[in-house]
């Protein structure tokens, strides 16, 4: 005991301190010394910690779904103008295919309105007028309108993102009048095809191949193919009601290349 009194007095001779002061200084609880810096856990944010990591979370999904629905707008836009180009190329081929339709027609009118202007009498017609339209009852006038790029735009979904409501209402509307257009042009066929029916089962003549103008007076005689040829030349409403209907869908389609700049 006398020993380590005399190394602690020597201690505090040589340091000029004692050394239980130092000891104590050291802390036994383990508390730094006063004016040392406090590390931050990661468990004793401040309210400005949180505030800052929320903010950058909010900010993160904020971002995400301006970005995915920046994309998802991009998509649709995308689908629709393919979808209108479709459209805009099925109405032109339409149209081409109406208008070659119509000029048949007018050759079936042209020669209606002939027969009407003399009458309906074979013997004052010229032979070679006669000869022009011997095939007037025999030939149908069909017409194939295509429908397939405007059941893409129905069943697609795209049809509900076409921004320019009364464009679409004009493309729907150019559908409806091919599909009326269609409609006459085969009933119109269909009352040829009536009318030729009851002059072969009338069994006045079976060859069409003989002289025109004994033809004609064969057709004519029957009742069914002379009440066609005086009553049917507006049939299908040509010329004025569907050269104003081509019209509209005319201007459909340059609506729709103004729109989209397709060429």
């Amino acid at each position: 005991m006398a020993n380590e009194h005399q190394a602690a007095g020597a201690a505090d001779k040589a340091g000029g301190k004692p050394a239980h002061r130092s000891r104590h200084r050291s802390g036994r609880s383990g508390r730094p010394a006063a004016g040392a810096p406090v590390a931050k856990s990661g468990l004793r944010w401040t309210w400005r910690d949180y505030a800052l990591q929320l903010s950058v979370v909010v900010i993160g999904i904020v971002v995400t779904f301006a970005g995915s629905g920046l994309i998802e707008r991009w998509q649709r836009a995308r689908q629709v103008r393919t979808t209108m180009l479709l459209v805009y190329e099925e109405l032109k081929t339409n149209l081409g295919l109406r208008d070659n339709c119509c000029e048949k027609l007018r050759f079936d009118q042209d020669g209606m309105l002939m027969f009407d202007h003399y009458g309906r009498n074979v013997d004052l017609i010229p032979t070679d007028s006669l000869d022009r339209y011997v095939s007037l009852l025999g030939t149908m006038r069909g017409v194939d309108i295509q429908n397939d790029a405007f059941e893409v735009l129905k069943s697609s979904g795209a049809i509900q993102f076409v921004g320019d409501k009364e464009l679409l209402m004009k493309v729907l509307g150019c559908y409806r009048q091919l599909a009326t257009f269609k409609a006459r042009v085969d009933s119109y066929n269909q009352s040829k095809i009536n009318a030729i029916n009851h002059f072969s089962a009338g069994g006045l003549l079976a060859d069409f191949h003989m002289e025109s103008r004994k033809l004609w007076r064969a057709l004519l005689h029957d009742p069914v193919c002379n009440s066609f040829i005086g009553m049917s030349a507006y049939y299908v409403g040509y010329p004025d009601y569907l050269r104003s209907d081509i019209a509209g869908v005319e201007k459909t389609i340059a609506a729709i290349n103004d729109k989209y700049r397709f060429e």
